[in-house]
């Protein structure tokens, strides 16, 4: 016979689990998209609003503006890091 305690430990646990699986699901999915909106593109890069601004003046990522929303291909973000790539110095 198992505890009570024992019982909602692992469910708790089991929860827990399926929570770690559904975000890092969600957190893989941002790349399969072909576009994303200005506040995932924030979001992404743990970047204000500002900085998304003055990335997008100074060439930095391409981006489309329609009316007043900003969306970004998700294949230009991938250029955006490639041209900032520093490999390693051997």
């Amino acid at each position: 016979m198992s505890h009570p305690f024992q019982e909602s430990l692992s469910n708790i646990e089991k929860r827990l689990e399926e929570l770690t699986n559904a975000v890092t699901k969600k957190q893989e999915r941002i790349f399969d998209k072909v576009i994303i909106n200005n506040d995932e593109f924030q979001k992404l890069f743990k970047i204000s609003p500002g900085t998304a601004a003055n990335w997008r003046e100074k060439g930095l990522i391409a981006y489309s503006q329609i009316n007043n929303k900003i969306v970004y291909k998700i294949e230009d973000i991938n250029k955006m890091l490639d041209d900032n790539y520093r490999p390693f110095k051997k």
